[in-house]
């Protein structure tokens, strides 16, 4: 009896707790208040914007150049010698007909002196064929004077014969000797004649000799090799005691005064610089260089295009003094163009692509599109885009914040501060 009880009371409990669990859900479900419906929340973007009024700007123009030296000079050996004295350095400046290098001048000075002495010989001999030409027509007026006194006595000879006084031998001796006399004129006359021809010879031969001379003249100054401008001096291969022969380099230099940047402007650009150098208003660039402002004008464009076929190299040169540049230096420069009407400056962020910002209306944002101008820089190196559009207004509110989702309609609020 025991037994039954004991069982009865081990599963009679555990079936009365599952009922008494059932019940109280049911009655927790029925007295339960009823579920609220969940209502999706738009979501809201957080922004900054920047208030607009189009007006006239100065846009800029990035750039990015390289400092050349269009007159530089490569100086070479005129003549074989060996270096005596090179009183410059590399990297040092130096004036107008300033001595770099000095050649040794001794072989060229022993050519020269033996120049002029081929010159002189010359002219003694000029003036040698001058007296003998004088000299000749003074003893061929003598000649001719003997000539007609032979031919007289070959007269008397034969007038003698034919009145049977004078022998045959005596007409023969005197028709000699008219004969010898002739010739004699016939030299002399010649010697005359031939005088202009031996005398042009011998102007030949000074010409030439003065020629050699002036030549060994020249190779003796050219011992001094001088600077053909103020400059700086880029390289220097010459070294005391070296022997260099005639083309063999001795040093480079470049004028300092004529240093320009070389930039390459983009293609969009170039009507508006091109316009600009037509009507005679070149256009102003600024470049910061050691911490200095340094004003620059472009002076010219490249004939041709720049081998990456993105523009046209312009090259600038300094408004005012010289700079302290030295050629092959990469520098980055600002250049103003012309000034634009009904533009607006915005940060770089508030450009999406190159032509769309977007506008707040109402709590969302609204797209608009845009002509791209150019940029502008303050003195931190801080950039603004300007922008020109029809549909931008005096206090227009622009989103200033890159979204990554941005489209138009999307919700958006400007914290306050």
């Amino acid at each position: 009896m025991a037994t039954i009880k004991s069982v009865a009371l081990k599963l009679g409990l555990p079936l009365m707790i599952l009922i008494l669990a059932i019940g109280g859900f049911l009655a927790l479900r029925a007295t339960r208040s009823p579920a609220l419906p969940v209502q999706a929340q738009e979501k809201v973007w957080q922004v900054s914007v920047v208030e607009v009024q189009p007006t006239q700007h100065t846009p800029e123009v990035l750039l990015y150049g390289v400092v050349e030296a269009p007159r530089q000079a490569d100086l070479s050996a005129a003549v074989a010698a060996e270096v005596a004295q090179v009183p410059i350095a590399e990297g040092q400046s130096v004036e107008m007909d300033q001595v770099l290098v000095v050649l040794d001048e001794r072989d060229i000075g022993l050519a020269l002196r033996q120049r002029e002495a081929d010159a002189e010989e010359i002219r003694a001999m000029i003036e040698s064929e001058r007296k003998r030409h004088r000299s000749d027509l003074d003893v061929l007026e003598h000649e001719k004077t003997l000539l007609d006194l032979n031919r007289r006595a070959v007269e008397r000879a034969e007038d003698l014969r034919r009145r049977k006084v004078g022998s045959e031998s005596l007409l023969d001796e005197a028709r000699m000797a008219l004969e010898r006399q002739a010739l004699a004129v016939n030299t002399r006359q010649l010697s005359v004649d031939d005088h202009a021809a031996r005398l042009a010879q011998l102007q030949a031969r000074l010409a030439r000799a003065e020629a050699l001379r002036d030549q060994a003249h020249l190779d003796l100054q050219r011992t001094r090799i001088v600077a053909p401008f103020a400059g700086r001096i880029a390289t220097l291969t010459a070294a005391p005691g070296d022997r260099v022969r005639v083309g063999d380099p001795l040093l480079s230099m470049y004028a300092t005064n004529e240093l320009e940047i070389r930039a390459q402007i983009p293609f969009r650009y170039l009507p508006i610089v091109r316009a600009s150098l037509a009507a005679g208003r070149p256009l102003v660039a600024e470049a910061i260089v050691d911490g200095q402002s340094i004003p620059l004008r472009l002076d010219r464009l490249s004939a041709r295009a720049a081998d990456s076929a993105g523009g046209v190299d312009g090259l600038l040169r300094p408004v005012d003094a010289t700079p302290t540049w030295v050629p092959g230096r990469l520098l980055s420069l600002a250049l103003r163009l012309p000034p634009e009407s009904e533009t607006v400056a915005l940060p770089p962020a508030a450009l999406y692509g190159l032509d769309r910002i977007y506008r707040l209306e109402d709590g969302r944002m609204a797209a608009l599109t845009v002509e791209r101008i150019g940029e502008r820089f303050d003195a931190t190196g801080g950039s603004q885009v300007l922008v020109r559009s029809p549909d931008l207004r005096e206090g227009d509110k622009i989103i200033t914040t890159q979204l990554p989702n941005a489209v138009s309609g999307l919700k958006v609020a400007v914290p306050t501060s």
